[in-house]
């Protein structure tokens, strides 16, 4: 992986979903790699990563697992390394993700957790990754059972989550409804921004836009991942967050606008029913920084 930098979320899950795919057959196999890190990964001559075999690199501390070594944990490592250029150890323990891991958060910080029974299976890490990156009208949903267990711990991530990921990133990216504390309001998934800093970076306009972008693609991916991304307050005044996550299909964001001064950011969009018929809400978020993420406060919808 040398020679290419930090990495955006989208390029960074684009150029490692091979690698992860070769981890989740090694573990089909019955097999683990044991050495993941960014020495562990050759990029050809097309552009491909190539997971390299484990006879012919060793392991490197600053990406083995703590405890007994797990692929999952090292493969998240490397994907906050692609995104920040540094190990885990660069940002505390447990590791703060920033935000400039974008939608990749809730599943780098799922698979660092400190417990490997709440850390995605390797195919669920591989499925959230190919959901993001799949061309425009291949997406789909992948199962996400594994990572909405462990996220309603934590995560989010993540996406990867599972992986997520099942969410796109622009104005027509599948989102979820956000409402009130109405029953009726649906839910947020673990926020994907994070400031990189020890103090906390306001955000700007277009980062509360692409968080609103990732909330509404994260919770109508995983009710109980976007749930993550409210603020525990908010949490108790939501009882049927996931309910209403789930009875909502194809959201579709038609307009969204960020007021760093207010910390809020509103959006419009329209989404199916399970039961049949659409909706179209406007929606507004209140944000609140949690050392280095953003989560929801509150939510009013109309």
């Amino acid at each position: 992986m040398s020679g290419y930098g930090v990495l955006s979320p989208d390029d960074a899950a684009r150029l490692l979903l091979p690698v992860a795919e070769s981890v989740a057959s090694v573990h089909a196999a019955s097999g683990r790699h044991g050495a993941i890190s960014p020495a562990a990964i050759e990029v050809d001559d097309s552009g491909r990563a190539l997971l390299v075999d484990r006879t012919r690199v060793a392991p490197d501390p600053a990406f083995s697992a703590p405890g007994a070594p797990d692929d999952v944990w090292s493969l998240a490592a490397v994907l906050l390394h692609a995104t920040t250029g540094e190990p885990p150890a660069a940002h505390g323990e447990p590791p703060v993700v920033p935000r400039s891991s974008g939608w990749l958060a809730p599943l780098i910080e799922l698979g660092l957790r400190a417990d490997p029974r709440e850390r995605p299976s390797s195919e669920d890490l591989a499925a959230y990754l190919r959901a993001r990156v799949a061309p425009e009208g291949e997406r789909r949903r992948v199962p996400v059972a594994g990572l909405a267990l462990a996220g309603a711990a934590v995560i989010a991530l993540l996406g990867i989550v599972g992986a997520a990921l099942l969410f796109t990133g622009g104005d027509e990216s599948p989102g979820p409804r956000a409402e009130t504390a109405d029953p009726t309001r649906p839910r947020d998934s673990e926020p994907t921004s994070a400031v990189p800093s020890s103090e906390p970076t306001p955000p700007t306009a277009a980062e509360l836009e692409n968080f609103a972008r990732d909330y509404v693609a994260t919770a109508s991916g995983d009710p109980a991942v976007g749930f993550t991304w409210l603020t525990e307050a908010y949490q108790q005044r939501s009882p049927r967050y996931r309910e209403v996550w789930a009875s909502i299909r194809n959201p579709r964001i038609l307009s969204v606008s960020g007021d760093p001064a207010a910390m809020t950011v509103r959006y419009t969009y329209r989404y199916r029913l399970v039961g049949g018929g659409s909706r179209t809400e406007d929606i507004t978020l209140f944000l609140v920084q949690d050392g280095h993420r953003l989560l929801i406060a509150d939510a009013t919808a109309r």
